[in-house]
């Protein structure tokens, strides 16, 4: 990782001969910084002029820059690829519920696609263990999309597998599907996962915390909290100047209209008699 304040010191002291390019593994710009001092000191030794202030500007001016650049700047222009490098080892934490012990996968996979007789050892891989696996390296390449496809096809072979949802709630939330991280989040815990404080911690469920359908979630005991249609207060009304006019025609109607669930069994009733007096 390259630190900001040590190639600003380094711009600042030796900054005409691209010494802070270097560092920063920009080497051709170090290049061109070397051979523009060489350049401008045979010129100032010529009796040319104070050639070689020139550089030393350029590398001030870097100095300057360095230093009052934020360091999520400076990271994101120059420690990017050991940034990404970082996060595929240490961004994702597989579970290890008490419901699936074996969840912890060390060996990557190169191909997310079943080859006939996959083995394990001396084994042979199951479907979903596979699948599974493959995700997990999808998912630490950043792949979320891919890793989506993979938890799924390992779902196919063990619908109920609490450590593929909560792979899958995490990958949602990855790509910002709340509805569905929530859902998966929730069949995990139906079928056994447990571990309530890695809900509140992963990394990767980090944008699911900060959602208000979350904090719904967690109140209703970690559960979707299901909603109900919105009141109709007028359809009664409403059905009743279409309806016919005789009273048996009314309460076939008014039964109709409770199959179909637009009204509750109390509605219903407290019509019929409305109709029948």
């Amino acid at each position: 990782m390259k630190n900001k304040i040590v190639a600003a010191f380094l711009a600042l002291f030796a900054g005409m001969f691209g010494v802070h390019r270097f560092y920063l593994q920009r080497w051709w710009q170090g290049v061109m910084y070397m051979a523009l001092s060489f350049i401008t000191i045979m010129i100032t030794a010529d009796g040319e002029g104070p050639a070689f202030l020139i550089p030393m500007v350029l590398g001030f001016v870097d100095a300057l820059l360095f230093f009052v650049m934020p360091k999520e700047d400076f990271d994101e222009k120059y420690n990017k690829k050991r940034l990404q490098q970082t996060q595929r080892e240490t961004y994702y934490d597989e579970t290890e519920s008490e419901a699936d012990p074996s969840a912890l996968i060390e060996k990557p996979l190169r191909s997310s696609k079943v080859p006939p007789g996959a083995r394990s050892g001396r084994k042979e891989m199951k479907k979903e263990d596979f699948f599974k696996r493959s995700g997990i390296e999808q998912f630490r390449r950043m792949d979320f999309e891919g890793a989506i496809d993979s938890f799924l096809k390992a779902l196919e072979d063990n619908i109920t597998s609490p450590s593929v949802h909560f792979n899958l709630a995490c990958c949602y939330s990855m790509i910002e599907n709340t509805e569905k991280a929530l859902q998966n989040l929730e069949k995990a815990i139906e079928n056994g996962f447990s571990d309530i404080s890695k809900i509140q911690s992963h990394k990767a469920l980090a944008y699911l915390r900060k959602q208000p359908e979350f904090e719904a979630f967690v109140a209703n005991g970690y559960r979707i909290i299901k909603q109900l249609p919105e009141p109709q207060p007028n359809l009664l009304e409403t059905q009743s100047t279409a309806a016919p006019k005789d009273v048996l025609d009314e309460v076939l109607h008014l039964g109709d209209l409770r199959e179909k669930g637009l009204i509750t069994e109390e509605e219903f009733v407290a019509q019929k008699r409305k109709l029948l007096s």
